[in-house]
């Protein structure tokens, strides 16, 4: 935060200054500052566009996303996201005033000169849409497995960070360690992919974990235990 404060204090006279950010980070699933990013945009006069990514679907009263969830909607210029993942179908969107739509309708080349989503993708997502929308229980469901999962894996002495989205990242250190363990998962039936550098820092190799609302308590807590196992065979974890 504070670099960004330093380069909005440097680039305070340009007319357009625009602070992108996602809302849930896919690798560490922790939440960007998105109050502290709202003010600085304020304070300086700049855009905020927030990439809802992984927060759509999840976060919110109706699944709109984390800036519905903390009620900063109004703070956010360009609002975007993916239908791939929470919605489960294909394609993205993005939401700003009329003027920015018409722009990117007539300017972005990735979307002039890329093909339309066929007729079974749009009905696909309307009807995503709607369950979202209106299936609560799904998002309840998704949030209890959660911290129930995360409680498990962080009571056995694991690290998995400080977030609360169902992105939970198991930090193994090691890129060898990572894949054996990752290897070791499959053949119990856990799919659980080793994720390094360079997509993550020199030292963070982990295990990357991504729960749903079909996932059950005991398939949860079974899970956490094969990990645990396999934590202490591969030493990961101290006896």
């Amino acid at each position: 935060m504070e670099h960004l404060r330093m380069l909005l204090n440097k680039y305070r006279d340009k007319r357009r200054k625009l602070i992108v950010t996602d809302a849930v980070f896919s690798m560490d699933g922790d939440q960007a500052p998105l109050r502290e990013l709202a003010a600085l945009k304020r304070e300086y006069g700049a855009m905020l566009m927030v990439d809802e990514a992984h927060s759509g679907g999840i976060y919110g009263g109706r699944g709109e996303g984390l800036c519905h969830e903390l009620g900063l909607q109004g703070d956010v210029d360009i609002h975007m996201g993916t239908l791939s993942k929470s919605f489960g179908v294909y394609g993205a969107y993005i939401v700003g005033r009329r003027t920015l739509i018409r722009w990117l309708v007539n300017k972005a080349r990735p979307l002039i000169y890329s093909t339309a989503l066929p007729p079974s993708i749009v009905t696909g997502i309307s009807m995503s849409l709607d369950l979202v929308q209106k299936e609560h229980w799904r998002r309840e469901r998704l949030h209890t497995a959660t911290r129930l999962f995360r409680s498990s894996l962080r009571d056995a002495g694991f690290s998995i960070g400080d977030g609360d989205s169902p992105i939970v990242p198991l930090i193994v250190g090691d890129n060898d360690t990572a894949l054996r363990f990752s290897g070791a998962l499959e053949e119990e039936g856990i799919l659980a992919v080793a994720i390094r550098p360079p997509t993550v820092p020199d030292g963070t190799a982990r295990l990357r974990f991504s729960l749903s609302a079909v996932h059950m308590d005991k398939e949860l807590t079974d899970a956490a235990a094969h990990i645990h196992n396999i934590g202490l065979r591969l030493g990961v974890l101290s006896p």
